[in-house]
């Protein structure tokens, strides 16, 4: 008999229990006879409306992938005012970098975590990406005299043998079959990386929350309030990140002013 891996998927994947539901004799006639069904419609309607949205979104980070690329050279002209300004250094580029590695599948450029049950998304930013390509590892010289970024790499953990490909901002083309240097190198960095990002939006959030909670003991020792001002109420931030599109924009309007 073969076995067949599907090769998307980690080892994680293929050690999970499967969700099964075991269910009593008794317990089955009880919910027969209720009319009650182990999957209810609601419970379906609910996966069916995930999976539409999933879709949707692998279109839009499919399209925005096309569109950064398109414009690489504006992006990297323009590298330090992004990571000077907080609404374009934090905009979400996890799609941007791809890859994957033997024993490991695809390699995730966001992180899930859960707080007090609450799920949160750390993704790869805008900023961190380009701090990324400014290391040695994820740029690699091109035939036009350019620079390149490494844009996708693959390869295998135990041998380290690796293989990637690279953009040229200058010139438009892709590199493919990139050799020289090891699966563990990209890993590393990557990594790396990725653990500077996440530790940076929690260290924000914390510094952000204590700076509201000295404020609100400010405002009730004062008797601003006739009731108790709570942190969690006047946590403030820098400007949300804008939208991928927004900031090509404004980019190639500045340029033209």
């Amino acid at each position: 008999m073969a076995i067949i891996f599907d090769e998307s998927k980690s080892i994680n994947d293929y050690l999970k229990k499967p969700e099964a539901h075991p269910e009593s004799f008794a317990a089955f006639c009880k919910r027969q006879s209720a009319g009650l069904k182990l999957v209810s419609e609601d419970m379906e309607q609910e996966k069916r409306e995930q999976e539409e949205m999933a879709k949707l979104r692998k279109k839009s980070f499919e399209r925005k992938y096309e569109l950064f690329y398109d414009n690489l050279d504006l992006i990297l002209r323009h590298r330090d005012e992004i990571l000077a300004t907080p609404r374009y250094a934090n905009i979400d580029a996890h799609y941007v970098l791809g890859g994957g590695g033997c024993y490991i599948g695809p390699i995730s450029t966001s992180r899930r975590y859960s707080f007090a049950g609450t799920l949160v998304n750390i993704n790869l930013k805008l900023g961190a990406l380009l701090e990324l390509w400014n290391t040695d590892t994820f740029r690699v010289g091109c035939k036009c005299g350019g620079t390149a970024v490494i844009r996708y790499f693959s390869g295998s953990p135990l041998s380290g043998a690796s293989v990637a490909a690279a953009a040229c901002p200058k010139c438009k083309e892709v590199l493919h079959g990139i050799r020289s240097r090891s699966f563990g190198d990209y890993m590393g960095t990557m990594l790396t990386k990725l653990a500077e990002n996440t530790e940076k939006v929690i260290k924000d959030i914390i510094a952000k929350w204590t700076l509201a909670e000295a404020e609100c003991v400010k405002k009730n020792a004062e008797g601003k309030f006739s009731r108790l001002c709570r942190p969690g109420g006047e946590i403030r931030g820098e400007e949300p990140a804008c939208s991928l599109e927004t900031m090509i924009n404004e980019l190639k309007m500045g340029e033209m002013a």
